[in-house]
């Protein structure tokens, strides 16, 4: 009689065990379901008509542009990106190269890193924009007709002159300093890119 007893007593215990286990696979399985119903799906961001013209501007060639890296860093340190990325232009921009930054007297170009400089730092980005969509033909077409030199103003009211010798584009600054044509008609959505082998400044 005893052994029937613990015999009940052990079929007893098991089946509560067994169905403690069962609850909490139930459990379990309920849970993963719930989490999977809260996990939202990734929805892929469709860039808008603007966004789309922003990757194919001005600013967006020039960050592009290997050898304007230098350049590039100094319009995001000007904060001058939104001019030349989200403004319709046209902009003609002669992009000094990251050699003619590192041609310049070293205190010089430093001092541009500096934000205290940064008044400094605009003035002589814009020397280097020009509003209008000049590209290369349109340049010597312009220095043909006009008795062999063109001026272009800069943004900030300077004025360039734009002269040719033998093959080259020659942009002549305030200062007197010369610089080349190199890679020209970069062409963006609103506005072209040329790089220039020297950098103007303002004084």
């Amino acid at each position: 009689m005893n052994y029937i007893k613990r015999f009940l007593c052990i079929c007893a215990v098991l089946a509560v065990v067994s169905a403690c286990k069962n609850d909490a696979k139930d459990t379990n399985a309920e849970t993963m379901e719930t989490k999977a119903d809260t996990v939202a799906p990734k929805v892929k961001k469709i860039p808008t008509e603007a966004e789309k013209a922003q990757t194919k501007s001005v600013m967006s060639k020039v960050m592009v542009t290997p050898e304007l890296k230098t350049f590039a860093s100094f319009l995001v340190s000007a904060g001058m990106t939104d001019i030349l990325m989200k403004e319709q232009g046209p902009y003609t921009v002669l992009a000094p190269t990251t050699a003619a930054f590192d041609a310049m007297e070293k205190a010089k170009r430093e001092s541009f890193l500096n934000p205290k400089n940064k008044e400094a730092l605009v003035a002589m980005l814009k020397m280097h924009i020009v509003e209008g969509n000049h590209d290369s033909v349109s340049l010597v077409q312009n220095i043909k007709t006009n008795g062999g030199s063109y001026v272009l103003t800069t943004i900030s009211g300077a004025t360039l002159k734009v002269t040719k010798k033998g093959s080259d584009i020659v942009v002549t600054g305030i200062n007197g300093e010369k610089g080349i044509v190199g890679k020209s008609d970069i062409k963006a959505n609103n506005g072209v890119v040329h790089t220039l082998d020297t950098v103007f400044l303002a004084d």
